[in-house]
C-alpha cells in the first residue's frame, strides 16, 4: 500500500518530500568552488577580526574621511550603517544580479544554511543564565502570540485571495516561523509542488531583505533599545538568517538578542507546522494518517541542541575567556559567510515568482506581523512589561 502511494506521487511531490536542509547538501568536492568563492568574497567585504587584507569596509571608511561629514557623521558607516552584514549581502546581490554566478558555484552556495546554523551554535558562547532571565516570560509570550497569530492571519489572507490551500499553508508557515526551514518542514506534509515551494521562498526572502534594510532605520527613528529591537527582529522578520542579519545591522547587542530570541521561534517549528497543517489542509487531507509525534521528531531543528550545549557550558564557566572571544570571532565569520551566500543566491527576478496574489498574501501577512510586533513591544515597554 505504501509503495502504491509513493508510485502515485508526482515527480514534484517526490522531490519536495525528499528535500531537507541536510540531506540535500551536495558533496564537498562538488561544492568547493562555491565555498572558496564565499570565503574570498567575505575576506574582501571585511571579515571581522581579519585586518591584514584591504577590504570594502576599509574603503568605505576612507571615503567617509574624505567626504565632508553630514551632521558630523560619515555617510556610509555612520548614517547608512554599512557594517559587515550589509556589505556582505549587498556585494553578494550585486555579483549575482550584475555580473552573474558561475554554475560551478551553485552547489557551494547551498551551504549557507550550514554556516547560519554553525553561527547560531557559536552564538551560545555569548550568553549567560542571566540573559535567559532577561529574555523572560514576556518576550516568550510575544513570540508565541506572533508565531500562531501570524500563521492564522496568513491562512485567512490566503483563503480571502483564493491562492490555493497548499500555497496558503507554505506562506503561512514561512511568515509565521522560520522562513525556509518552515517551508521545507511543511512542504511534504501538504504535498506541495516544487514551483509552489519556490514561490513561497522567493516571497519570504524578498520580504526579509526589505526588513533587513528598513527595520533598523525605523528602530533608530523610534530610538528603540538594543533589547527591544532584537525582539522585534525575532518576531517580525520571517527568515532566521535575516533575523540575525537585521539584529546585527542595528547593533551587535541587538543581534545577540535577536539570535537568542529566535531560538524560541525555531523550537516552535513542529508545533507551528502542525497548527498550519490542521487549519489549512485538514479537510482536504482528512483521509491521510499523520503521526504528530513523528512530525515533532522529524521537524525539530537538531542544531538547537548544539546551541544549548555551548550555552550551558558557558553558564558553567567551562570556556576560558580567550575561548569565548575566539568563538565570538568564529561566530561572526560563519554569519558573514552565510550573508555572502544568501546575497549570491538572491535573484531580483525571483521576486516575481510568487505572483501578485502570492505577494499580497505574503507581504500583507509580513507587514501586519511587523506592525503588530512593533505595537506590542512599544506598549509592553511603555507599561514596564518589557525593559
Amino acid at each position: 500500500m505504501k509503495n502504491e502511494k509513493i508510485a502515485a506521487m508526482s515527480n514534484d511531490e517526490r522531490s519536495v518530500k525528499s528535500c531537507s536542509v541536510w540531506t540535500s547538501l551536495p558533496g564537498l568536492r562538488e561544492s568547493s568552488p562555491g565555498l572558496l568563492a564565499i570565503v574570498i568574497i567575505a575576506l574582501f567585504c571585511g571579515l571581522p577580526g581579519v585586518s591584514w587584507l584591504p577590504n570594502i569596509e576599509d574603503f568605505l571608511r576612507y571615503i567617509d574621511q574624505v567626504l565632508p561629514p553630514i551632521y558630523g557623521k560619515g555617510l556610509f558607516l555612520d548614517l547608512l550603517h554599512f557594517n559587515y552584514v550589509v556589505i556582505a549581502l549587498v556585494v553578494g546581490m550585486l555579483i549575482r544580479n550584475m555580473i552573474g554566478v558561475p554554475k560551478s558555484w551553485e552547489p557551494g552556495l547551498s551551504y549557507s544554511a550550514v554556516f547560519m546554523n554553525t553561527g547560531i551554535i557559536m552564538l551560545g558562547s555569548q550568553y549567560m543564565l542571566r540573559d535567559l532571565v532577561k529574555l523572560g516570560a514576556q518576550s516568550i509570550t510575544i513570540m508565541v502570540i506572533m508565531v500562531f497569530g501570524t500563521a492564522a492571519l496568513g491562512i485567512l489572507l490566503g483563503r480571502f485571495f483564493k491562492i490555493g490551500d497548499r500555497l496558503t499553508a507554505l506562506l503561512a508557515a514561512a511568515f509565521s516561523m522560520c522562513g525556509v526551514s518552515a517551508v521545507v518542514a511543511i512542504a511534504p506534509m501538504v504535498r506541495a509542488k516544487s514551483e509552489e515551494v519556490a514561490y513561497a521562498i522567493a516571497c519570504l526572502v524578498s520580504f526579509g531583505i526589505f526588513c533587513l534594510f528598513i527595520l533598523p532605520v525605523i528602530g533608530r527613528l523610534l530610538e528603540m533599545s538594543h533589547y527591544s529591537f532584537g525582539i522585534l527582529s525575532a518576531t517580525g522578520v520571517p527568515n532566521s538568517a535575516q533575523v540575525i542579519a537585521t539584529g546585527f545591522n542595528f547593533s551587535f547587542e541587538a543581534g545577540k538578542v535577536a539570535g537568542f530570541a529566535n531560538i524560541g521561534r525555531i523550537v516552535l517549528i513542529p508545533a507551528g507546522v502542525l497548527f498550519v497543517y490542521s487549519f489549512a489542509l485538514a479537510k482536504e487531507l482528512k483521509g491521510e494518517e499523520i503521526s504528530y509525534w513523528e512530525v515533532i521528531k522529524e521537524k525539530f531543528p537538531v542544531f538547537v541542541f548544539g546551541f544549548i550545549i555551548v550555552w550551558v557550558a558557558n553558564c558553567m564557566h567551562l570556556w576560558p575567556q580567550p575561548a569565548t572571544v575566539a568563538m565570538e570571532k568564529v561566530m561572526t565569520w560563519f554569519f558573514t559567510f552565510c550573508f555572502v551566500g544568501i546575497g549570491l543566491q538572491t535573484k531580483f527576478s525571483d521576486m516575481k515568482k510568487a505572483g501578485v496574489k502570492g505577494i499580497l498574501v505574503g507581504y500583507g501577512a509580513g507587514i501586519l506581523k511587523v506592525l503588530i510586533s512593533l505595537a506590542l513591544i512599544m506598549i509592553a515597554t511603555k507599561i514596564g512589561f518589557l525593559k
